[in-house]
């Protein structure tokens, strides 16, 4: 009988404990800036734009 309840609190404090980190995890996260989404893209095209010194 003690382990039946055992088991009930495992189980139910295990989906606790995911609902919890997952619910942190959506709070915490915030949006990038402007700034922030447009610097790979910069960057990803700076890298692209440059002609290859190794296909010569």
């Amino acid at each position: 009988m003690v382990a039946e309840y055992l088991w009930l609190f495992a189980i139910a404090g295990g989906a606790f404990l995911l609902g919890c980190a997952i619910a942190y995890g959506m709070l915490t996260n915030r949006k990038l800036s402007r700034s922030e989404q447009d610097a790979p893209d910069s960057k990803m095209r700076k890298l692209y734009e440059k002609p290859h010194e190794a296909s010569r």
